[in-house]
């Protein structure tokens, strides 16, 4: 199991490049909610629970294409902590002994679902800032991309990579997270979690960046509405003549299928609450508006 209530004292190799505005699913401010106990960062779906699973699979087929030896133990994952940042703390996946190197190196195991020619930035990050935080002088990240293909690439520790990253990430929690000061937002995800609710008769003055903005949002939104009318007619005109044909083809290549889907259960929520009033307005709960955005 993960030690997640270390995790919440420190900052692991996964939030770094959130904390450096490089990670496309997350942001400073999010790790801040996360540190500081207003959100749970703790994610359970599908691509989570296999990633788990399949890391033991990662970790063999790098072990047999290197001839490397994976120290079985290192699979019970457990928090290390730097020896003088109290904040740093890593995670590793596995740690393994090479030939011909000096101590023990850290794998990192990921599974995706993407081709990559080269390793990501953000799996690059993770894998120094593990190096650095427990002093392995060699590392590698392995990967597994559709459960098919294996692809592994071999790093050295990057002292002064590691300096950069902790002089970043030392700022951000002394500044943000023990003085519980948020970090500024970098993207919308961040204002709406930021503010939830506009702030009645608030009016804020257009910079001529904002009316050139404005400008050409609405020359985009009118362009997508004529070819939103346009893909109508043409759909229109295919329909009426497809009638009840599963297929168009010209010559042995399809153009348009046009199938029934499966038949499917729902709840017919009108019916409910005209034939039990009472139950259904007890169910009912209050859910707080969120902001629209319209463009004038």
């Amino acid at each position: 199991m993960l030690d997640h209530e270390a995790r919440k004292k420190g900052i692991g190799g996964s939030e770094v490049s959130a904390i450096l505005g490089l990670d496309d699913y997350s942001s400073p401010y999010k790790v801040w909610l996360n540190k500081t106990g207003r959100e749970s960062s703790t994610v359970d779906n599908k691509y989570t629970k296999a990633g788990l699973i399949l890391e033991s699979a990662v970790a063999d087929y790098f072990e047999q294409q290197t001839s490397y030896r994976i120290i079985k133990a290192s699979a019970k994952q457990t928090t290390v902590t730097h020896p003088k940042y109290s904040f740093a703390i890593g995670t590793p996946d596995r740690r393994y002994i090479a030939t011909q190197k000096v101590g023990k190196g850290i794998l990192e195991c990921k599974t995706t679902q993407y081709a990559y020619d080269d390793v990501p930035e953000k799996w690059f990050i993770q894998l120094q800032w593990y190096l650095g935080v427990i002093g392995s002088a060699y590392g590698s990240v392995a990967w597994l991309e559709h459960g098919l293909d294996f692809k592994f690439k071999e790093y050295e520790f990057d002292q002064e990579f590691f300096d950069y990253l902790l002089d970043a990430v030392n700022k951000f929690w002394h500044e943000n997270v023990l003085k519980d000061i948020p970090p500024e937002p970098i993207n919308s995800a961040d204002i709406e979690r930021m503010f939830t609710r506009h702030r009645d008769g608030s009016v804020l003055e257009a910079t001529q960046e904002l009316i050139s903005a404005h400008t050409d949002l609405v020359s985009i939104k009118s362009a997508i509405k004529e070819l939103s009318v346009k893909e109508n007619e043409l759909t229109e005109l295919i329909k009426t003549v497809m009638r009840d044909n599963e297929v168009i083809m010209a010559g042995s290549q399809p153009l348009f299928t046009w199938k029934t889907s499966k038949s499917s259960s729902q709840f017919n929520k009108e019916k409910f609450k005209i034939d039990h009033p009472e139950l259904f307005e007890k169910y009912l709960v209050d859910v707080d508006g969120s902001r629209r955005f319209l463009v004038k």
